[in-house]
């Protein structure tokens, strides 16, 4: 398959001297949903503010057949979406309509063109009753939608999401899955919830303190427990556990 990012050799050091990506490689895929999973701290979230300029690097980031740092952001982040773990890093405009209008606005388009697009996206969501809501008075599934429809409102070729499963219900969490299932844009998705990941991603990339330990089919690493227990995911356990309950009773 074609790929759409290639990540090189890449370090990263953070001003304060700590180092917390080592020599990251890999190739993501044109149209596949990639996962990107370690434990908290493995360096996930990090790799994805590279993938559009926010962070910079040693080694080559390229975009689409793009180099990052040879072109000008604005073109790597029309590129790139990112949607962030916490939706009210986005959401600061006094009604859904409003944020979600924002990018759009600041491109130059027409009024009309605003509202088409803006409409259109949330109606692709099934989010349009939150139209003209306050965005503030959403729950946190809501708004975390309602992120997801500020970036798809760009029409990125890429669509990264940093933990969009994080502090949800199962039942929004579900919700959420086939949103991401009914995008037809290259998604990746940074979690550290093993079987979420497993269940949505074609392709997964599993992070330990920087590094990439492996890249395989998820099916693959699902069976992988020594990579698992050696990245701190591996869930046997509990399932070792619920088991036992269910034989007790």
């Amino acid at each position: 398959m074609e790929p759409i990012i290639t990540v090189c050799h890449l370090d990263f050091t953070y001003p304060c001297g700590k180092k917390v990506l080592h020599d990251i490689t890999l190739e993501i895929h044109r149209g596949e949903k990639f996962g990107i999973i370690g434990a908290s701290g493995a360096g996930k979230s990090t790799l994805m503010h590279h993938l559009n300029g926010i962070c910079r690097g040693s080694g080559e980031i390229t975009v689409d057949n793009q180099v990052i740092g040879r072109v000008p952001d604005r073109e790597i982040r029309n590129k790139v979406g990112l949607v962030f773990q916490n939706p009210e890093d986005q959401l600061f405009c006094p009604t859904v309509f409003e944020d979600v209008a924002f990018g759009l606005i600041n491109r130059g388009m027409s009024q009309e063109q605003v509202i088409r697009q803006v409409d259109k996206t949330l109606n692709d969501l099934n989010i349009s009753d939150y139209r003209d809501l306050p965005s503030h008075h959403l729950s946190f599934g809501e708004k975390k939608k309602v992120a997801l429809a500020t970036i798809l409102a760009m029409s990125p070729d890429i669509i990264c999401l940093d933990e969009p499963f994080a502090n949800l219900d199962y039942a929004t969490v579900f919700q959420l899955i086939d949103l991401i299932d009914s995008i037809p844009q290259t998604r990746i998705i940074i979690s550290q919830e093993i079987l979420l990941s497993l269940a949505i991603c074609d392709r997964l990339a599993v992070m330990k303190q920087g590094r990439i330990l492996k890249v395989s089919k998820a099916a693959e690493i699902a069976s992988d427990h020594d990579l698992l227990e050696e990245a701190g995911l591996d869930y046997r356990p509990f399932l070792d556990r619920i088991t036992q309950l269910f034989s007790v009773s």
